[in-house]
């Protein structure tokens, strides 16, 4: 019997990264969100199912007044159909929920992909988009 070393992933990382060469690139990917990602402008793209998602992802972590908010919300979900009383659910408003800020594309930024102030400017433009009557 001969002994061979095994040598992980994370055990390479860091030897990579003590080394000066920096994270590879898929986990450099998925370490930061784009540069490009601005949730502001994700969340004025949203429809309004989605938009009711994300109020409900603001809420649901704090980012948002829930007596200011909740309202919006309500209303949102009503017009938009966003929880149809089928319960066979909106898709769009799921994925404002788990706070995906481009569905359908491939490593799709999330509000949790960004530091707190800036999920909370992000809850703030969904709360303004709501209050438009969205």
């Amino acid at each position: 019997m001969s002994y061979r070393p095994i040598i992980t992933l994370p055990v390479m990382t860091i030897g990579l990264m003590l080394a000066g060469g920096g994270l590879p690139a898929m986990a450099r990917d998925m370490a930061a969100p784009p540069a490009t990602a601005i949730p502001q402008a994700m969340i004025d793209a949203a429809p309004g199912a989605r938009l009711a998602g994300y109020l409900n992802f603001c809420i649901g972590n704090g980012l948002a007044d829930h007596a200011g908010a909740t309202p919006l919300l309500d209303t949102l979900i009503h017009n938009t159909g966003a929880v149809p009383a089928d319960e066979r659910g909106n898709m769009d408003y799921a994925y404002g929920t788990a706070g995906v800020l481009q569905p359908g594309t491939h490593g799709s930024p999330r509000m949790t992909d960004f530091d707190i102030p800036a999920r909370r400017d992000a809850c703030a433009q969904a709360i303004r988009k709501a209050g438009m009557g969205a």
